[in-house]
């Protein structure tokens, strides 16, 4: 009996910010956009200034067909951070969106599609050293058809007369590989090499997209694909880092996080000294960072 009162206690009590989280990113892997919506929701009850949990909330929405509540929560996830890159490049999608829609009437079956967009493989915008590429595609399409592209999207690639092409399912063309790279990976198609591209989101007037080597043949081991992506990677793991380090910063400041340090400083006993408190301190740090290596973008 008293197990099974233990057992009660602990499935009626609240679930902390940190597994909220997680269950809000397990929700979108699964695509359950309804409970994704529910559980960020939840989180910004607890802390109304998470930039990260209305764009999780915005991103949920948006596959809900729900562009204005979308809007509302990328819009917030701005004016908490207006730095925040996730948020501009959204806004910047809808705001094309809603351009292209007043242009042309969209169609019943469009009006209906709640959600339909691949979820994407979570290792897909993983950066390998000498294996991906990001890039610009040269001679895109206008801004409003790249609009509809979304972001983890795969897209196919395809050579003609010396040219890589990059397409949506179906053959719609989107743009070009810029011709340094397409000279590289066609040369490397043709013995054995194979690449797959996803899409990133809109930068400018054109589409980012991320190629990745998928299969390199075995004669060929010692070519790197993307040699220029050695020094683009570490640009971009030192600003990654300075994002991470912004965010390791909410958790230690996370309200439970904060109840603990209370209930810590509360159990002290009058007259220790610091050195005494120290190693708890040192605890919390590093359960912090912990916590933070399971943080990956979905």
């Amino acid at each position: 009996m008293a197990q099974e009162r233990e057992a009660q206690v602990i499935d009626t009590k609240p679930k902390t910010r940190r597994q909220l989280i997680e269950a809000a990113r397990e929700a979108a892997l699964a695509a359950n956009w309804a409970e994704a919506v529910e559980i960020n929701r939840q989180l910004l009850e607890r802390t109304p200034r998470d930039a990260e949990a209305q764009n999780r909330l915005g991103r949920a929405l948006l596959e809900l067909n729900d562009p204005t509540g979308a809007l509302e929560a990328y819009t917030a996830a701005l004016k908490i951070d207006p730095a925040n890159i996730i948020a501009r490049r959204n806004l910047q999608r809808l705001d094309l969106l809603r351009h292209q829609a007043a242009s042309k009437k969209k169609t019943k079956k469009n009006k209906e599609d709640g959600g339909n967009h691949n979820i994407p493989r979570t290792n897909v915008f993983i950066e390998e050293v000498g294996k991906t590429w990001v890039d610009e595609l040269v001679n895109p399409l206008p801004s409003l058809e790249l609009a509809d592209v979304s972001s983890g999207e795969q897209l196919e690639i395809s050579v003609k007369n010396k040219r890589m092409y990059v397409s949506r399912h179906g053959g719609k063309r989107l743009g070009e590989v810029e011709v340094k790279t397409a000279e590289r990976l066609i040369e490397l198609m043709a013995k054995g090499n194979r690449y797959e591209a996803y899409a990133l989101g809109l930068s400018g007037n054109s589409l980012r997209v991320i190629l990745r080597e998928v299969y390199r043949d075995s004669a060929k081991t010692n070519i790197v694909s993307f040699p220029r992506q050695v020094s683009a990677t570490r640009a971009y793991l030192r600003e990654r880092d300075l994002l991470r380090q912004r965010d390791e910063t909410d958790f230690l400041f996370a309200d439970e996080d904060d109840e603990e340090l209370d209930e810590e400083e509360t159990a002290a006993e009058p007259g220790e000294d610091d050195e005494t408190a120290e190693p708890d301190a040192d605890n919390f740090i590093e359960e912090a960072v912990a916590v933070d290596d399971e943080e990956q973008h979905i």
